[in-house]
């Protein structure tokens, strides 16, 4: 498959050319905007752009050009669920343009994935976002010394000037973007050498900082899941220098340490979210098979609310602020089951691939800093509806695509065991302290290796990624593609040699 991707070039850039739209134009545009009276936004944009131009390399290429995705069965099950609730639920222009959206995201994720494949590719796609994301930044650090508005202020420390959002229209929904942001920044500072290193280091720094200013707790929260996870996944010794610098970042901040505390809070803003969830779960329970129609939350939400009068939480309609209570209204608990089914497998695909990839050091640390990114935005869409922004979601799907193309070539690579890497014995590991502490992590990896979960999170997938690929409809539209030697692939006489 990856030989076939890499021998069209040509259609190979214009697909990058294509995902390049979406890396630049969301970010950076404002956001959503009213064009002849139908709501449009950068991502409905950019996003079918992205997948036309994709479209040239997978006819070229064929059906077995088709990259491995992990995801396919359950983003197919949640997909066909939502459609067949229709329906039932009506098939009006909302529901079924927010189908549409979930369905393009599957779309873009093969489209990423081709492109990803080769290396130069993924290192322009990384930058490209890196580069844009880090604009806005700027833009948040601006806010933050000329604040104009207040958004959220509530509960928050009088030391607190503002919460920047950069072009995004929420500190929320700016945070979520973030912790994408800076997963890929640190895939580049594990992958570049030299003055880029520096570099990226300098923009991962001001993206932390920017995350901080947005006072987004369960976005904090969320990426320092997602670090733990994805430093796991390489040594645990590395623990203590991200511990380390999260700890020196915080007192920088005025206010945040005060915010990180409120965490473990049940009063204010999280009371609110818990009262937010029942309704939600209020909503489900009216509904559960089919929900109330893709899209339609605010529907279910008012309804919930007018026949559970004490539900009143002050508002007719309001976001569930968990991305999974709200498709469970919208589309049944067999839906919202079928979404958080899809989005772990996205997660665990990168300690399916982190298991295979062996002593390939580099791919092993942007895939586990990419893994970091996804289970954090799985993670920060509990207390969000990270899942129902779009211009913070697209980015997970593009981020699941350029793991599937880091990954593509260990497809077929037996589990390798981990190799420990060795240390030298300095003054830390030759005392008690430090032998203890090599022990007990000596004995989790050991049982880590022999459990029930690790052998969950690093089987093949359903489907074996190949659902599209081995499709009639696949077969139908991109044929099998042309027959491919060592030395390019073998066209009819008089065919296209200039792809």
């Amino acid at each position: 498959m990856s030989e076939r991707l890499a021998s069209f070039p040509r259609a190979g850039w214009l697909a990058l050319a294509g995902t390049l739209f979406i890396l630049v134009f969301v970010p950076l545009a404002p956001g959503r905007q009213a064009v002849g009276g139908l709501p449009l936004d950068t991502v409905i944009l950019t996003v079918p752009i992205a997948v036309a131009l994709a479209v040239p390399l997978f006819t070229r290429t064929g059906r077995e050009g088709i990259p491995r995705i992990g995801i396919e069965l359950p983003a197919l099950v949640f997909l066909g669920w939502a459609l067949l609730g229709m329906l039932f639920t009506g098939t009006q222009l909302a529901v079924m343009a927010t189908w549409a959206r979930y369905a393009s995201y599957l779309l873009l994720v093969y489209a990423v994935a081709a492109v990803s494949t080769d290396e130069i590719r993924r290192r322009i796609l990384l930058w490209v976002l890196a580069l844009a994301g880090s604009v806005t930044v700027g833009h948040g650090f601006w806010q933050y010394v000329n604040p104009s508005q207040n958004i959220g202020m509530q509960g928050l420390d009088a030391s607190v000037a503002t919460r920047v959002f950069a072009t995004f229209d929420n500190p929320n929904f700016y945070a979520e973007f973030l912790v994408l942001l800076f997963a890929v920044t640190l895939a580049l500072v594990f992958v570049e050498r030299g003055f880029l290193r520096y570099f990226a280091v300098a923009l991962l720094c001001a993206q932390a900082m920017a995350l901080l200013l947005t006072y987004t707790r369960g976005s904090w929260l969320a990426l320092a899941v997602g670090l733990v996870v994805g430093v796991l996944m390489i040594d645990s010794r590395l623990l203590f220098p991200f511990i380390g610098a999260a700890a020196a970042m915080l007192p920088l901040v005025p206010g945040a340490l005060a915010r990180v505390m409120s965490i473990f809070s049940l009063e204010g803003t999280a009371s609110f979210r818990l009262k937010l969830w029942e309704v939600a779960g209020a909503a489900m329970l009216e509904r559960p098979v089919f929900g109330y129609g893709m899209g339609r939350f605010y529907d279910a939400f008012k309804e919930a609310v007018l026949n559970n009068t004490q539900l009143n939480v002050g508002f007719l309609f309001y976001g569930a602020h968990n991305s999974y209570f709200q498709l469970g209204a919208e589309i049944g608990i067999a839906g919202m089951l079928a979404f958080g089914w899809l989005v772990f497998e996205a997660c665990r695909m990168g300690v399916f691939y982190n298991a295979r990839m062996g002593e390939d050091l580099r791919p092993r640390l942007i895939n586990a800093a990419l893994t970091a990114g996804l289970v954090a935005f799985a993670i920060n869409a509990l207390t969000s509806n990270a899942f129902q922004h779009p211009r913070g979601a697209v980015f997970f799907w593009v981020l699941v695509g350029v793991q599937a193309g880091l990954g593509a070539r260990y497809w077929r690579i037996p589990i390798i065991p981990r190799k420990r890497i060795p240390r030298p014995i300095g003054l830390w590991a030759s005392s008690r302290v430090g032998r203890a502490f090599r022990a007990v992590t000596g004995w989790m990896g050991a049982t880590w290796s022999a459990s029930m979960a690790n052998r969950l999170l690093t089987r093949d997938p359903a489907g074996d990624g190949r659902v599209l690929a081995g499709s009639i409809l696949a077969r139908v539209v991109f044929g099998d593609g042309p027959e491919i030697s060592p030395a390019g692939p073998v066209r009819p006489a008089g065919g296209d040699a200039g792809s």
